[in-house]
């Protein structure tokens, strides 16, 4: 079918022809044909590469037309970015388009936000519908991308977020993108959604299962081959361990062309800029990266994650091996993929991935408009692996997909917001939102009453809910919490110990940062058996620090894990670096940062909860430590670090030479002050000062 003949506006079309499109795909051509394109809510289900963003578009072209508006959720900050740029050429049609991924608290949002097409990933969405409902007013359009994370722990906020939209706008179009959904017919009643399958893929994809004795030697003869070929390999692996070991031993059988390795020298130091002090890992990749090789796994940093991908696409990186991080997500597809085993080490054993797993990995292969073909090798032990990765996974479908809202820790959060928004609600009503989500679609979400019984005098307990007259309705402290994106248990735990904080005046920063690391939201480094008697010993020398009694029977089984997180977050603060803290806590940047990131939002939360209390000593000493955490300075450097340009690195060096107030900086001369930051540097803060 020709763009031609869609029945779209001509400012569409010619934009979408500038682009080089000229016909429809078919997965494209069936939804155009379908009751979707004339109102009914869509599952939208074909392989990856297969064009499912345009066919949205084609969708979201009418909707623009008719002055509607679109939310387009994603699960990750990374695709809701590439989205967000794809999108921004409609503003050349005079639209809108906006983008929001920032901190949960969507009560700092104004109470109007002008957008016509706004990318939002899935618990931004979640936030805003807690406070700031009224700003999808006028959506007509809900596109909910990967909707098959349903099945995953992202998989409650997806529901909750459907849900609400079918309740707040009557009107609303849905339409939910896949690429391996094993019950898409369930998924698809549940949104009362036409079902539109399709297998074709515009480069087809060659799956083959090779047994190999040898795997790294059997990886070079497939990597030298498609390389000489002038294709690019994505490879995945099980751990970060092997990610990089294996991309280390890639890269140094490589030959590279001069020009080439030339290119490559610079990205490669754009690598050890990324990190104030860069770490043996982050020195390991700059190596491999100089080499035409790359690994991608949660311990690099978000800079270098995006000066991986960006140099893969643009074909500077000949190789990338990978964890599971980059099977979902970004566009990024290469000629070959391997996966060098199905198998994932899960807490004590070894377990095989699910098929849905392995069809988003193998579904890499193949670069629309490059490549002829795309080929997956599995890469087996031995023939009776072989036959049983056949059965399963090349001729498997994945597996069928279960809601995962039906537990207390996930219910209590979500039930929380429901009487924060509502203000006045009945169990019975509670019970009616739960039967429309897919847990309830799915299950009998009568089963749910003792549950959300439990739960609602919980929060009553807690102070958060408070009841009169059979209706629930939140306390100012609930409503916070609730706008606060955070899991009840954790905003009654802050509670508990910041009146213990003010009535006993301890605000030591050790034992706050253990405070900190009760939360659920907190990923906790764990804690080896020859390791745990170091820190019991360590941890009670300094016991009259934490907000707790730690000798207690009662102490819960993972303070060590807490405490050496906290440990962790307090060697941050006191400005060890990425190096050192990578040499104490074998923690890489990208791990480091994701726990500092946690750690300020979690501050931030308890100062707000402080200040509805009226802990006025905690609420000053919680915000000061949200800044210390956000740019890893001691007290010392906090009125430095608010000047634009200056970090902890160059706070430390001012402070150091006897500049410690904006004021002492104001008295510098311009050319005082480029022999401590450079010229160039010099010049810009003089001028904001």
């Amino acid at each position: 079918m020709l763009l031609s003949e869609v029945s779209i506006g001509e400012k569409f079309k010619k934009i979408f022809m500038s682009s080089g499109i000229v016909a429809l795909y078919p997965p494209q051509e069936l939804i155009v044909k379908s009751k979707v394109f004339s109102g009914k809510n869509g599952l939208l289900v074909t392989p990856t590469a297969s064009g499912k963003t345009f066919a949205a578009e084609l969708l979201m072209a009418k909707h623009l037309e008719m002055g509607g508006k679109i939310v387009y959720v994603t699960p990750l900050k990374a695709l809701a970015y590439e989205k967000y740029l794809e999108f921004k050429k409609y503003e050349n049609l005079g639209y809108k388009v906006a983008l929001e991924i920032g901190d949960l608290d969507a009560s700092n949002l104004p109470r109007t936000l002008s957008f016509d097409i706004l990318v939002v990933t899935a618990e931004k969405c979640d936030s805003m519908l807690r406070s700031r409902a009224r700003l999808f007013d006028g959506v007509s359009l809900l596109i909910v991308d990967e909707i098959h994370l349903l099945a995953t722990d992202r998989g409650p906020v997806y529901e909750i977020i459907i849900t609400k939209f079918r309740k707040l706008l009557k009107d609303l179009q849905i339409l939910g993108l896949s690429a391996t959904i094993g019950n898409p017919e369930e998924i698809a009643n549940w949104l009362d959604a036409e079902l539109i399958i399709s297998e074709w893929r515009p480069v087809p994809l060659k799956e083959e299962v090779i047994v190999a004795k040898d795997k790294f030697k059997k990886t070079i003869s497939i990597v030298e081959n498609t390389l000489n070929d002038g294709g690019q390999v994505l490879i995945f692996t099980t751990s970060r361990k092997s990610c990089e070991s294996l991309a280390e031993k890639i890269a140094n059988t490589l030959n590279l062309s001069s020009g080439l390795k030339k290119e490559l020298k610079e990205i490669s130091a754009s690598i050890l800029e990324a990190v104030n002090t860069p770490t043996e890992q982050c020195k390991k990749l700059a190596s491999c990266v100089a080499k035409g090789v790359g690994f991608h796994h949660a311990g690099i940093t978000n800079a270098q994650r995006m000066i991986i991908e960006d140099s893969f696409k643009d074909g500077s990186l000949k190789v990338i091996v990978s964890t599971p991080t980059l099977a979902a997500g970004v566009n990024l597809p290469s000629r070959v993929v391997i996966i060098y085993s199905l198998k994932r080490y899960d807490n004590f054993s070894s377990r095989y991935i699910a098929v849905m797993e392995y069809k988003q990995q193998a579904g890499r292969a193949g670069r629309p408009r490059y490549d002829n073909f795309g080929i997956s090798y599995v890469l087996a032990s031995s023939n009776s692996e072989k036959d049983f990765i056949m059965e399963k996974y090349i001729n498997g479908k994945p597996e069928p997909i279960f809601s995962r809202l039906g537990v207390e820790p996930v219910l209590r959060f979500h039930v929380l917001a429901l009487i924060a928004t509502s203000h006045l609600l009945k169990m019975d009503s509670i019970l009616d939102f739960f039967k429309e989500t897919f847990f309830g679609y799915q299950y009998s979400a009568s089963n749910l009453k003792p549950l959300l019984e439990k739960i609602t005098a919980k929060l009553i307990d807690w102070s958060f809910v408070r009841e009169e007259k059979g209706f629930l309705m939140p306390t100012p402290l609930g409503e916070r919490v609730s706008q606060l994106y955070i899991d009840p248990m954790t905003a009654h735990i802050y509670v508990s110990l910041l009146e213990v904080a003010e009535a006993t005046n301890n605000f030591n920063d050790l034992g706050l940062l253990e405070m900190l690391c009760s939360a659920s939201e907190m990923p906790l480094l764990r804690v080896s058996r020859n390791e745990e008697r170091r820190l019991w010993e360590e941890a009670m020398l300094y016991s009259e620090n934490f907000l707790r009694d730690i000798s207690g029977f009662d102490l819960d089984f993972n303070f060590l894990e807490r405490y050496k997180t906290a440990k962790l977050l307090f060697d941050w603060i006191n400005e060890a670096s990425e190096d050192k803290i990578y040499e104490a806590f074998s923690v890489p940047p990208g791990m480091l940062y994701q726990r500092v990131s946690i750690a300020e939002w979690l501050s931030y939360s308890a100062s707000e909860i402080a200040k509805i209390l009226k802990l006025r000593k905690s609420q000053k000493k919680m915000k000061k430590l949200e800044y210390r955490l956000r740019y890893g300075i001691k007290d010392e450097l906090l009125e430095l670090v608010t000047i634009k340009g200056i970090g902890r690195a160059r706070a430390r060096k001012l402070f150091d030479k006897g500049i410690k107030t904006i004021n002492d900086l104001k008295k510098l001369s311009e050319a005082e002050l480029s022999k401590i930051l450079g010229k160039k540097t010099a010049k810009k803060i003089k001028e904001i000062i």
